[in-house]
C-alpha cells in the first residue's frame, strides 16, 4: 500500500541531498586546489603542445566524417 510522505520526512530527505552535496562540493574543491595530477611524458614548457595519434597498434587511419579545419590567429 502506497502512504503519503510526511513533511518531517520529505525535510529529512532534502537535508541528507544537501548534506551530501555540500561535502562532495567541498571535497571537489580541495582535490582540485591540490593541482592537476602529473603527466606521464613528462614537463613540458608552458605554450608547448603535443598532437599524438589515435591509431592503435598501428592500425587504419580512423575516419573523421566531414570535418573542416578552423582558421585560427597566434597570440604573441
Amino acid at each position: 500500500m502506497i502512504n503519503e510522505a510526511s513533511f518531517t520526512g520529505t525535510a529529512r530527505l532534502i537535508l541528507v541531498l544537501l548534506a551530501i552535496w555540500l561535502v562532495v562540493r567541498w571535497w571537489m574543491r580541495r582535490s582540485a586546489s591540490a593541482g592537476p595530477a602529473p603527466h606521464r611524458g613528462g614537463r613540458r614548457p608552458p605554450g608547448e603542445v603535443r598532437i599524438e595519434d589515435l591509431r592503435r597498434d598501428g592500425g587504419e587511419k580512423p575516419q573523421r566524417g566531414h570535418v573542416i579545419d578552423a582558421d585560427f590567429e597566434e597570440i604573441k
